[in-house]
């Protein structure tokens, strides 16, 4: 398709990126918290993991959602775009103009992307957690022991 936009992808591995660099020390403190293993609540928290962990601890496992999110959000992004602009030329028959977008358009191009974003979202997700809760410490004999369990995102699923 002649209308096909590579900008749509680069500005959504631009804000992927963005949102994991800045995001993921609280979304680290939230699945921590959300596991309910010994902390009182969300400063606790925070001063425990830079107690045990440093500073690092907030951005453990942050390697796989950096790479993973810039491009899932690369994919959704050209995907809504591009399925809209598709939509829109193939209704109007007008290739080289700009047609405009109609909200059936825009429904379609978002349940498009939809599709998209919960088949690749869930397996990302799911090792993203693994990794940030690794270091979480579990019974072993009546004694709290901490370890990794796993050395590698291609390891968690």
């Amino acid at each position: 398709m002649g209308s096909f936009q590579l900008e749509d992808f680069a500005a959504g591995w631009i804000g992927g990126a963005a949102s994991v660099i800045v995001g993921h020390p609280l979304d680290t403190v939230k699945t921590r918290l959300q596991a309910g293993v010994g902390y009182g609540n969300t400063l606790s928290c925070i001063r425990m993991v830079y107690r045990r962990e440093s500073v690092f601890g907030f951005f453990k496992g942050m390697s796989f959602p950096l790479a993973s999110i810039a491009v899932y959000n690369s994919v959704v992004f050209g995907v809504f775009s591009n399925t809209q602009r598709f939509l829109s030329q193939h209704r109007c028959g007008e290739p080289e103009a700009s047609p405009p977008r109609t909200l059936s358009d825009l429904l379609l191009a978002s349940m498009v992307a939809g599709v998209v974003s919960v088949g690749l979202g869930g397996p990302v997700d799911l090792i993203k957690i693994r990794l940030q809760m690794q270091t979480q410490p579990f019974r072993d004999g009546g004694e709290h022991r901490m370890t990794t369990v796993f050395p590698g995102p291609h390891l968690c699923m």
